[in-house]
């Protein structure tokens, strides 16, 4: 994880260095990237930081993990979906209808995660987890959300789990 991590920050820097290499990157993925991501680290790069942290700080809990990364990867994707098809209600700088349908995304992330073979991260935990993370997505940090939201819900289970046992 540490490599591919190194190797994704290594090209995206280079990107941001070397109009060459940003050149072929627009042809590539300028389809994919986002405004303020044409001069500053991509989305990717900092979901790889935060999965590699991620692994380091909760790798002893599979499940919160597993539940703390994919609450951004399948969480942080149906809020921005139907936040940007369907959000009408706007609660700070996102939707209402988006927050509320990346929860209930997390809620399924937490029961799926609570039934994995071998994994001892029980339900509860995971729609705390579930909730930390819809919470911290929706609020007007300036840290990107792709950092908080698996390093906060992470945190936030495996002290409530200390909590609770």
């Amino acid at each position: 994880m540490a490599i591919a991590t190194s190797i994704f920050l290594i090209v995206d820097l280079l990107r941001l260095r070397l109009n060459p290499f940003k050149d072929i990157f627009i042809i590539l993925f300028g389809s994919l990237l986002r405004r303020r991501e044409f001069s500053s680290l991509t989305g990717g790069s900092y979901l790889m930081v935060a999965s590699l942290v991620a692994m380091l700080l909760f790798g002893s809990n599979k499940g919160v993990f597993i539940a703390a990364v994919s609450f951004l990867a399948v969480g942080d994707t149906v809020a921005a979906l139907i936040g940007l098809s369907v959000g009408r209600i706007k609660v700070f700088r996102k939707t209402l209808e988006g927050t509320l349908s990346g929860l209930a995304a997390c809620i399924g992330v937490a029961y799926i995660v609570s039934i994995l073979p071998g994994i001892d991260t029980p339900f509860t935990i995971g729609i705390i987890g579930a909730i930390s993370a819809s919470l911290v997505e929706a609020l007007p940090f300036e840290i990107n959300d792709n950092v908080v939201v698996p390093l906060f819900s992470g945190i936030v289970m495996m002290i409530t789990m200390q909590i609770l046992h």
